[in-house]
């Protein structure tokens, strides 16, 4: 079970957290969340507003942990950050993004483009070594508008954000009230299909996630309750099917048919039906939740399909066998069920709340402050089973980004000192015990799996490396965002809440790149798509833009 960017967005089966607490804990897979539009998370934002320096409140410190933090992956009241990039109500997804503490694999959006990018990006026939089986080259073509939607609510300076989940868009905006209108697409038909008011009013709304058959949407916490609402909308009609009060710190994950909220200042788990919002079990933390971190587990296929800027799954693979590792204040770990709220057996001494970490495919990866060791534990056995001690840092080197980047590897960012142009991009192959490659990534702050390659995020460009750690492009100005595990889109800037414009490029590596067009006057820091549409809010309505298929 994964944990967007802005969808990025980071991250997301998708976590959010909320509030100061939530911030400095860290989950991997939710979207960060701001009384700013968010951008998907895993989205880089290129306005001055964005930027957060030394903020003076909690709430403002927790909300700039999360977005430094990254991933539209749990969703919290953070992922996502800035593209495939967490404090008022920080979603904890991705910790996009696009921060201190485990880096979510996030689940939300990322991307760039342009005519000087496409002179920029040299694809080699060698790169379909980055392709897996099933994955060829989408029918990419120049931008086509499909429909724009009048939104139910005017759009102003608020908050607005768009959704993408299989087939079907949503779309919200808040009018100067705090009233929030949500309105649902069919991709397909181009047809609106609903809209709601049901959702209500918030001072400040931070996020909204697209579910099987349903719609959430988490505020900002209350300045005068420390309150958070988390709404759920019914998917067919748009009617209000539940609503749930969350403390500042709470964080929520998404299962397949279960809502987790991890209660702080109860010191609870509760698993909420979907449907209903009724309480399906109940479980206590064991240090009283306030200093745990909860992960969510990942699977191969959230690697395989559209994501945020950080990294955070638009479609997680949510199942039955939702699982979440939570790691508490004494350094125990284990192994929740999220359908049930069963525990498995905790083990001692496994990691601090604080350290990087990420679940994924059956495995707990570890970077332990203490020691500089990079760990596997295999959650089937977390509780018997010694872990493999796969790396040690050295000296005065700094372990960042643990990313799946494959079905057994992990790919993280090694910097030494401060040297940030100096980083490295480094894949550890989990089957032969050994580096599979290294290779030079200036200012990689995040890395985004796409298939068994990996883009490696910096401020303002993107370098893929494919499964060989070959750079089939390097230092690509803008934001690159996977559509599947061989295909990526490309934005020729950072993604933005202004309205702008963007190139768009689509790539299939191993082909020549394909320009797709110009992006006229979107909030692209709002863009959600799957593998043939976009989905952004514009200056004052919604658009679809088709680009392949």
């Amino acid at each position: 079970m994964p944990g967007s960017e802005t969808h990025d967005q980071d991250p997301d089966k998708l976590a959010y957290a909320t509030g100061t607490a939530a911030a400095a804990t860290p989950t991997p897979t939710p979207q960060t969340v701001s009384h700013e539009p968010p951008v998907h998370t895993d989205t880089q934002v290129d306005e001055p507003s964005r930027e957060y320096a030394a903020p003076v409140d909690p709430w403002a410190e927790g909300e700039a942990q999360a977005r430094a933090a990254g991933a539209q992956l749990p969703y919290s009241m953070d992922p996502p950050a800035p593209s495939d990039a967490p404090a008022t109500t920080v979603p904890t997804y991705l910790r996009t993004d696009p921060g201190a503490g485990p880096r979510p694999y996030g689940k939300k959006l990322w991307i760039f483009g342009g005519a000087a990018l496409a002179a920029a990006v040299a694809l080699s026939v060698t790169a379909a070594l980055l392709l897996r089986p099933g994955f060829p080259g989408l029918d990419y073509r120049s931008l086509e508008q499909v429909t724009r939607l009048q939104p139910s609510q005017p759009i102003t300076s608020g908050w607005s954000d768009a959704e993408v989940l299989g087939d079907r868009a949503y779309f919200a905006g808040v009018d100067e009230q705090g009233r929030a209108g949500v309105t649902a697409v069919d991709l397909g038909s181009a047809e609106q299909v609903w809209t709601s008011p049901d959702a209500g009013v918030a001072k400040s709304w931070s996020q909204m996630i697209a579910l099987p058959d349903a719609v959430a949407l988490i505020s900002d916490p209350d300045y005068s309750t420390s309150r958070a609402r988390l709404v759920v909308l019914d998917g067919k009609t748009g009617k209000l099917r539940w609503e749930y009060a969350l403390g500042s710190s709470d964080t929520v994950h998404f299962g397949a048919d279960v809502v987790l909220v991890v209660d702080r200042e109860q010191g609870t788990l509760h698993g909420l039906e979907l449907t209903t919002g009724k309480e399906r079990w109940k479980a206590p933390s064991p240090d009283g939740a306030a200093g745990s971190t909860v992960l969510d587990v990942t699977t191969p296929d959230d690697l395989t399909g559209p994501a945020g800027s950080r990294g955070r799954p638009f479609a997680p693979d949510l199942s039955d066998d939702d699982q979440v590792v939570q790691i508490a204040s004494d350094r125990s770990a284990r192994v929740i069920d999220v359908r049930s709220g069963t525990a498995g057996k905790p083990r001692a001494d496994v990691a601090y709340t604080s350290d990087k970490m990420v679940a994924h495919h059956g495995r707990l990866f570890v970077e332990e402050s203490s020691t500089d060791r990079l760990l596997a534990y295999d959650l089937a056995r977390l509780a018997t089973a010694e872990p493999a001690i796969l790396y040690t840092a050295p000296k005065d080197a700094q372990v960042d980004a643990l990313t799946p980047c494959g079905d057994d590897r992990i790919c993280f960012v090694e910097t030494v000192g401060y040297a940030r142009d100096k980083a490295q991009v480094v894949a550890y192959d989990l089957e032969k015990h050994k580096e599979a490659w290294r290779r030079p990534a200036a200012g990689a702050e995040a890395l985004v799996p796409v298939g068994d390659a990996v883009l490696a995020v910096a401020d303002d460009s993107t370098t893929l490396f494919d499964a060989t750690g070959k750079a089939t492009w390097t230092d690509t100005p803008g934001t690159a965002v996977r559509l599947d595990a061989g295909n990526v889109l490309q934005f020729s800037d950072t993604l933005s809440t202004s309205v702008s414009d963007r190139t768009l490029v689509g790539v299939h590596p191993g082909d020549k790149p394909v320009q797709l067009g110009l992006l006229r006057d979107m909030r692209s820091g709002t863009c959600a798509w799957n593998t043939s549409m976009l989905a952004c809010v514009a200056e004052k309505d919604f658009v679809v833009t088709r680009f392949a298929g």
